[in-house]
């Protein structure tokens, strides 16, 4: 890591949001505020880098930040996704966004813990969905949300320990790929 290294991260860490503790159904070091804060970051970094349209990029924004504050615990559990949904809509976070956007954020947060398999059939059924909050105008956006979410997230696996990072067979952008030096140099900046 070299002192330009540190500089960078020290930068795009004061971009780091404010998150609510109280957001989440529990306290974790390992899913909490700043695992929140680092995967906004990795998620504001690569949108800007992809020059996404500022909607799409507030969307995934969004979703960064609502995206484990319905975890029950700190191991696997792929369920997480939908009660973080679940305790977005208990705090009424999502009213802040028009109908479409929030079904797109509440798509990328349930889909993003689990497998990418089933992801288009499952974004495509939300297209005829009965429920406004659930239906999703343009399925390919929602599911563009959703792998830009989980990219972020996987960036912030070093959290886990010494040598773990993102599966580099499983990042759906190749700028993510470049990131992974700067998300371990982010950790031990904001941690």
């Amino acid at each position: 890591m070299t002192d330009s290294d540190t500089a960078e991260a020290a930068l795009w860490a004061e971009r780091a949001p404010d998150v609510v503790e109280d957001w989440f159904r529990r306290w974790s070091s390992l899913h909490g505020v700043r695992h929140t804060q680092r995967v906004h970051i990795h998620a504001q970094r690569l949108t800007e880098e992809l020059e996404w349209s500022s909607a799409d990029r507030e969307l995934v924004l969004h979703a960064a930040l609502w995206h484990d504050i319905g975890r029950l615990g700190d191991g696997v559990e792929p369920g997480h996704g939908a009660g973080s949904v679940e305790r977005a809509d208990e705090l009424r976070l999502a009213a802040i966004l028009p109908a479409e956007d929030a079904a797109v954020v509440r798509f990328a947060i349930l889909r993003h813990s689990l497998p990418d398999d089933g992801a288009l059939e499952h974004a495509e059924g939300l297209a005829a969905a009965d429920d406004p909050a659930r239906r999703l105008a343009d399925p390919q956006r929602a599911l563009r949300v959703l792998w830009m979410l989980k990219d972020a997230d996987a960036l912030d696996r070093v959290r886990l320990g010494f040598g773990e990072q993102a599966d580099s067979r499983q990042l759906r952008h190749p700028r993510s790929l470049r990131l992974l030096s700067f998300a371990e140099v982010l950790y031990l900046t904001l941690r």
